[in-house]
């Protein structure tokens, strides 16, 4: 009977690791630089679950380069957010061979708010029925009311925060601002491609064209707000243009020279990156 045992264990031993097994390990030797780097309100443990949620609902996610994935995750770590794609804080995309980090505006919003330097943020979509008022100039002003009822089609988008020393800022966009910026995202013009040859246009402008309008509004007031709002509002910034972007091991902003969506020769980390021994035993 023990042969049989030691036989059955060898024999599991032998059999080829899962992708998803293997991640899901990785993610286990990661916690320590996660909990070094994540902020009180959210835990290695609930990150790891929340990512490993994310990698069986989007199963793509394990195609792609493990080293992108990795650094996409410890991205999230530091600035504490959960990528579950559910209360739309950030997402874990494929794109191309990698894996893109993508905040949402509910994550540039909790990284304002959980900031200490923000009292309050909030971006909103104005309709043709409503009432709506702006001034700039030394005497600012910005009056919204909704409309009750029918408000009528989109034709502004604005975003304002109020600061914890005193003092505020808002910014406005017309619709035709966030389209044109809609229009030039690489993510777009390949959903309208998909859309041409008879397929869903998977992409959050077409799906969530508000939420993506009141992003947009957050990320032009992005460099009034602090340093953490300001990185994630340009990673999704290169995403928009094409680009492959994360955050490194001192929270700089790294930002890969060739487009994301085609095939990277080059390492996309530094040879001394702290995540290069855990992406080749996760890729082993």
């Amino acid at each position: 009977m023990a042969a049989k045992e030691q036989a059955a264990e060898e024999t599991k031993a032998l059999a080829p690791v899962k992708p998803i097994d293997n991640v899901r390990q990785t993610l286990e030797q990661l916690k320590p630089q996660m909990r070094l780097a994540l902020p009180k309100h959210l835990t290695a443990d609930r990150l790891c679950r929340i990512v490993m949620t994310a990698v069986q609902t989007t199963p793509k996610l394990l195609e792609c380069d493990r080293r992108s994935f990795f650094a996409a995750v410890m991205s999230c770590a530091q600035l504490g957010l959960e990528p579950d794609g559910v209360l739309g804080q950030a997402y874990l995309i494929p794109f191309g061979s990698k894996v893109q980090l993508i905040v949402g505006y509910k994550g540039l919003i909790s990284l304002a708010r959980n900031s200490g330097d923000v009292v309050s943020i909030a971006a909103h979509e104005v309709c043709r029925n409503d009432h709506f008022k702006y001034v700039f100039g030394l005497e600012e002003k910005l009056e919204h009311i909704p409309a009750s009822g029918e408000r009528g089609e989109i034709t502004h988008f604005y975003a304002v925060a109020q600061f914890k020393g005193g003092g505020h800022h808002f910014d406005v966009m017309t619709r035709e601002e966030v389209e044109t910026i809609r229009d030039s995202s690489s993510g777009y013009k390949t959903a309208l491609r998909f859309a041409k040859a008879g397929q869903d246009p998977q992409t959050p402008w077409v799906q969530n064209f508000v939420e993506m309008g009141k992003k947009s509004a957050i990320r032009r007031i992005a460099k009034y707000l602090p340093m953490n709002v300001q990185k994630a509002a340009a990673i999704s910034e290169m995403y928009e243009n094409g680009r492959h972007a994360d955050l490194g091991d001192a929270g700089e902003l790294r930002v890969d020279p060739a487009p994301a969506g085609e095939v990277i020769d080059a390492d996309p980390l530094p040879d001394s990156h702290s995540l290069d021994s855990f992406a080749e035993e996760s890729a082993a």
